[in-house]
């Protein structure tokens, strides 16, 4: 009777250690995720482009929403909900505040068309 009680505490040991290491090295991984890069802001230059027409807004818009992506770091992947939304999040905000700062009034309304898309 005493070497059945041995062996399943030794096995309860066991099982805890191993649910032990097993979240940590879930967490481990959940880090590194989180490990991107992230900036407080980005240069975008447009000095090269006429934001009278649509196509200079258009190329200004993709260059604002790359800066946005580097800026908040690579994107997780999509089984990772929770750092999905935060990555979006900071994305849509760093997006939306390029956008205003530069203040023309044909590059906002491209982005409330594409931030429509987005939602829909």
């Amino acid at each position: 009777m005493f070497g059945h009680t041995r062996k399943t505490r030794i096995l309860a040991s066991l099982i805890a250690m191993t649910a032990t290491l097993g979240a940590a090295s879930v967490a481990l991984a959940g880090a590194a995720g989180q490990a991107a890069a992230h900036y407080d802001s980005v240069v975008v230059d447009y000095s090269d482009l006429n934001l009278n027409s649509a196509a200079g807004n258009k190329v200004l818009y993709a260059r604002l929403a790359a800066a946005a992506e580097h800026a908040c770091g690579k994107a997780p992947p999509a089984r990772e909900l929770k750092l999905r939304a935060q990555y979006r999040s900071c994305y849509d905000a760093k997006l939306d505040k390029a956008v205003d700062k530069v203040g023309s009034r044909d590059l906002q309304a491209l982005h409330a068309t594409a931030a429509a898309r987005h939602v829909s």
